[in-house]
């Protein structure tokens, strides 16, 4: 069929019309492709691609499927530890290719998972083993529902088409842009998990893995703290950069693992009304146009030290996310009506791991702790109990504790002085990049400019490292670390591709 491309439309035109000036035979239409061009907001428009048909009804989307293996008792079995993107898409991935999985996770499925979300905004009550970073669909099903990624990857379409099958709208197979918001992405990874289990791969919830039982160059067992085992031929490692418990396992049996560079810093927010007329201009309320968002970057050639913007959530929220007592931790989060009054992103430093944590993954991850205890400790100073600390990005840079503007935190905020949290050299290139962003975005340093902190979970510190080709360990030869707690992803479609791709290196020892 016909597929005609860059076809740009401004936001009072057709692109049905404009179609069949191109296409005069054309009965339907389907889009491949949608972009937004807002860099002259005089002349705001919509870039498309699309594929025109005769027939009046355009047929639907086709799905790819793997080529499936003859389910067989003799097969490699794998247990999946985590049930985030990484470990549900390697299950499916495994499931779909006949070879026999379980997975197990720490966390609760969503429902009462979300109950014990609400104590923690409630009531400050943190659950270790239930809370925005663990249970059902990790720390994605808690985000913003983001889809974007930069990665080049054959399983990328293939992890599109599996959440437009479990519940994801068909747009997200072409907008430039695509999100589901977290309230969608949590119907998504519901269907999944049940598709899943109604499928022959178990799903183990409250289900911690206490001890890695460690044998002769592979992993022999888990064992759970209530003493259930679960032995496998294969392990996929997925359980998110939040569970540093399951790093400290790691060290102590000698698993191989390496530094990352972190990004850390605290989250902007923003009336969503100034952000749309920041980036749109005079027309900013047209219908055609979403919610505005904004990518903002800065480097200090000087220090080699770089600021952005991370995880801009246009409409949303931000949220008390620790996944351990006594630690002060940000995310932000958006509905997929970005519906909020507010807009947030995550302003986040470079934290270059041979400055700051030359020693080793431990000190990262020492690194990271501290920064998050000490946030809590000045919550805690400032008469706080479940309030995130909050201030004015005038007083941050004035190095003050003023009044604090309404935010969209549902824990409430707490005025607190932010500006000592981070080593001085960190918090001067912060410093300096706001007043840049400022410059590049006017009024981004305004009266209702809000900082939240800390946005310190941004990735993992860690890597658990692999073997290039084959994935997994070169120690534990049956272990294969996967998504962004193993240090290989950023994001939930980039964790499921990766989870994929280990699943995929699993299914390779058949032949």
């Amino acid at each position: 069929m016909p597929i005609f491309e860059n076809i740009k439309v401004l936001l009072d035109e057709s692109l049905e019309k404009k179609l069949r000036k191109l296409d005069p035979a054309m009965g339907s239409f389907r889009i491949l492709k949608k972009s937004l061009d807002a860099r002259r907001k005089d002349r705001l428009h919509h870039l498309y691609s699309a594929e025109t048909f005769p027939d009046p009804v355009a047929p639907p989307y086709i799905f790819e499927t793997p080529t499936r293996v003859q389910a067989r008792k003799d097969l490699p079995t794998t247990t999946v530890v985590g049930a985030g993107p990484a470990g549900l898409f390697a299950a499916l991935w495994l499931l779909e290719r006949g070879l026999p999985c379980q997975v197990i996770e720490r966390g609760k499925p969503v429902l009462p998972r979300m109950k014990d979300i609400s104590k923690h905004w409630r009531h400050g009550q943190v659950n270790a083993d239930s809370n925005v970073c663990f249970g059902e669909g990790g720390a994605g099903a808690f985000s913003d529902g983001k889809l974007i990624t930069r990665i080049k990857s054959p399983f990328k379409q293939f992890v599109m088409e599996q959440m437009v099958r479990f519940g994801a709208p068909d747009e997200i197979l072409y907008l430039a842009n695509p999100h589901v918001g977290s309230n969608k992405i949590r119907t998504i990874i519901n269907n999944l998990t049940k598709h899943l289990h109604e499928n022959g791969c178990p799903i183990h919830f409250d289900t911690r893995a206490e001890e890695f039982h460690w044998s002769e160059g592979r992993l022999e067992k888990i064992v759970t703290p209530d003493g259930r085992v679960f032995k496998s031929d294969n392990y996929v490692l997925a359980t998110g950069h939040s569970a540093h418990d399951i790093y400290d396992k790691l060290f102590a049996g000698g698993v191989p693992c390496e530094t990352l560079n972190m990004a850390m810093g605290f989250r902007a927010e923003h009336p969503q009304v100034w952000v749309n007329e920041a980036q749109y201009g005079s027309r900013w309320e047209h219908p055609e146009l979403p919610v505005a968002n904004y990518k903002l970057t800065c480097h200090d050639d000087r220090t080699n030290i770089g600021v952005y913007s991370f995880c801009m959530c246009p409409g949303g929220y931000v949220l008390a996310s620790s996944a351990q007592q006594g630690r002060m931790v940000v995310n932000g989060m958006s509905n997929y009506n970005h519906g909020s009054a507010y807009a947030n992103s995550g302003i986040v430093v470079t934290v270059h791991k041979d400055k700051w944590f030359a020693a080793g993954p431990e000190a990262g991850l020492k690194f990271q702790a501290d920064i998050e205890r000490k946030t809590q400790e000045k919550v805690w100073a400032a008469g706080g109990t479940i309030q995130v600390p909050a201030q004015r990005v005038e007083d941050f840079l004035n190095d003050r504790v003023g009044s604090v503007a309404k935010s969209s935190c549902p824990s409430g905020v707490i005025a607190v002085n932010l500006r000592d949290i981070y080593p001085p050299e960190l918090t001067e290139a912060f410093t300096r990049a706001l007043q840049d962003f400022n410059r590049k975005m006017p009024g981004f340093m305004g009266n209702d400019a809000l900082l939240h902190g800390v946005e310190s979970r941004t990735s993992s510190p860690v890597r658990v490292v692999r073997d290039d080709e084959k994935l997994c360990s070169p120690k534990f030869t049956n272990l294969y670390p996967s998504g962004e707690g193993a240090g290989f992803a950023g994001g939930i479609t980039s964790a499921a591709v990766d989870g994929i791709r280990v699943a995929e290196s699993i299914c390779k020892t058949l032949t």
